[in-house]
């Protein structure tokens, strides 16, 4: 999607002077208003539970239930009260997975800044570079695929989240070297960044919504996560000075560091669910087994018969 609307920024550009409207001034109309009219569509489109889902025959909706039960187990929390909001907010999971999320994040928001730049020096235009970005998001497109596909079939996640921070902490490397490396290996820097980002960042959030048991705490945890990360384009909009085009010390720097981040909260995320896994095999949590059924019944991942996803 991210390229098709490359090409039609690329299109709404050439209106330059239609309706005394620059083209950069369309490209914000066109696609704004899109946007808005997709939203509300979506209203009606999008169904909440698989009951409401009327494109779906029963056949296909009971399939989908028994499915949704199956993933769920034991880790039940269908009903939001005081106790069970203070187990959701009380949880380290999901405060470590937003701070994950975060430090990744910060290259999304990043590469609007310097890609320009890069591009620039390679001699095009504005309107040119419009396309030229374009293999850059399709080659992030393929390797989350990928590496979507590869993670599930593995069943793990770890190791997805620390080679995304690996590749993009390379790109980082190479474009915080800008004055010593020629442009090519620059725009290569770019493709680097792109496919490591979006290697660790869709595994970040299944992997945390995957060790969010109930229906509540894994709504308000994924939420928080991607707030979190969305937070991040604060940091992105400050670091990138244009004083100091196109070498961008300051940019480069913290986006590697965040990186750094990311993957240190990644391997604190991996440890602490490890542990955890060990304590419930050796039956240290069992004692949750004596709570009242209604109280069981609804402590999400806590559990004790509940396993981590690594």
């Amino acid at each position: 999607m991210a390229n098709c609307s490359k090409f039609l920024a690329y299109a709404l550009v050439k209106l330059d002077g239609h309706g005394g409207y620059a083209g950069w001034r369309w490209i914000f109309i066109v696609e704004g208003l899109l946007t808005i009219v997709v939203a509300v569509a979506s209203k009606w489109l999008l169904a909440d539970w698989p009951e409401q889902a009327k494109f779906l025959t029963d056949e296909e909706r009971a399939l989908l239930l028994e499915k949704l039960s199956q993933s769920e187990g034991v880790a039940k929390m269908d009903r939001l009260d005081k106790d069970a909001l203070r187990l959701v907010l009380r949880d380290w999971k999901i405060w470590t997975g937003g701070l994950m999320y975060f430090g990744t994040v910060v290259s999304n928001y990043s590469i609007a800044y310097y890609l320009p730049t890069v591009l620039a020096g390679l001699g095009y235009t504005s309107s040119e570079a419009q396309i030229q970005t374009i293999p850059i998001y399709a080659a992030g497109f393929a390797v989350a695929l990928l590496a979507a596909w590869v993670s599930d079939r593995l069943q793990h996640r770890f190791g997805f989240v620390m080679l995304g921070a690996a590749i993009n902490a390379i790109g980082y490397a190479v474009l915080l070297a800008t004055e010593r490396v020629s442009v090519k290996v620059r725009y290569m820097a770019l493709y680097l960044v792109e496919c490591g980002l979006w290697i660790g960042s869709p595994v970040e959030v299944v992997w945390l919504t995957n060790n969010l048991g109930g229906h509540y705490k894994r709504a308000i945890g994924t939420a928080i996560q991607i707030a979190m990360g969305n937070m991040s384009g604060f940091v992105a909009s400050n670091i990138f000075i244009e004083a100091q085009a196109p070498r961008y010390p300051v940019g480069y720097g913290v986006a590697l560091a965040m990186t750094g981040v990311a993957g240190g909260a990644a391997a604190v995320l991996y440890q602490g669910l490890k542990r955890e896994n060990n304590k419930r095999d050796r039956g240290e949590r069992d004692h949750r087994l004596g709570l009242g059924k209604e109280e069981l019944d609804n402590i999400g991942d806590d559990h004790p018969q509940f396993r981590f996803a690594l």
